[in-house]
């Protein structure tokens, strides 16, 4: 009875954890994402050639905060699960999270060199990983009621159309969706987080009245 009660708030405490960085990194992607929709819609950049203008580094420079909070958020739906979302879920979050390294390192070489570059078909690959890590993800969480299922399904393509694979303002679709995302799971699981942050209630001592609980 005892080691159940003291691993209890173990799990609440770390639920509160994954919780927190699944915000964090919801509100971290909102501006990246935004810049992208702007400057993808309305400028004009180069393509497969050195960077010319500001609009080419500011098209291409939101893609590492973009990886990094994918890679928090698929990280933070995985662990909140505890493993129920089983092998694909966790066969899923790697394969997303290295196809996000890839594409940072890559993008982050193309800022600094100051030109696209391209390391032969690997971004269209790791691109197409993300969108597979993502599916496997969301096939694992299927059952568990993490989040809901019309919202499983739209993850992958969603993610993909509006950030690596952007196309014309669809990165505010995106921003919506994960906004949507986030305030789900603060609200399926953010009582329990509440809970973490407060401890647990004080214990009363047989005959003790409610008053003198409170006080203590």
């Amino acid at each position: 009875m005892s080691s159940s009660t003291a691993t209890l708030p173990s799990r609440t405490g770390t639920d509160a954890t994954w919780l927190r960085l699944v915000q964090l990194s919801v509100v971290v992607i909102v501006v990246p994402l935004a810049i992208l929709a702007i400057v993808n819609t309305y400028f004009t950049t180069v393509s497969d050639s050195h960077f010319r203008d500001a609009a080419d580094y500011w098209l291409t420079a939101p893609g590492l905060p973009i990886a990094v909070a994918g890679i928090g958020i698929a990280l933070g739906v995985h662990k909140l699960q505890r493993g129920a979302d089983g092998r694909l879920g966790t066969i899923g979050m790697w394969l997303n999270a290295l196809a996000l390294i890839e594409l940072f390192v890559q993008l982050l070489d193309s800022v600094v060199v100051g030109a696209e570059v391209r390391w032969g078909p690997s971004y269209p690959v790791c691109t197409a990983a993300s969108l597979i890590g993502l599916a496997l993800l969301a096939a694992g969480s299927w059952r568990t009621g993490i989040l809901p299922r019309w919202m499983l399904g739209l993850w992958p393509l969603v993610w993909t159309v509006g950030s690596f694979a952007a196309v014309g303002l669809m990165p505010f679709v995106l921003i919506a969706f994960l906004v949507a995302l986030g305030v789900t799971l603060t609200r399926r699981l953010g009582s329990g987080a509440a809970c973490a942050r407060r401890g647990p209630r004080p214990a009363s001592r047989p005959g003790s009245s409610a008053a003198e609980v409170r006080e203590r």
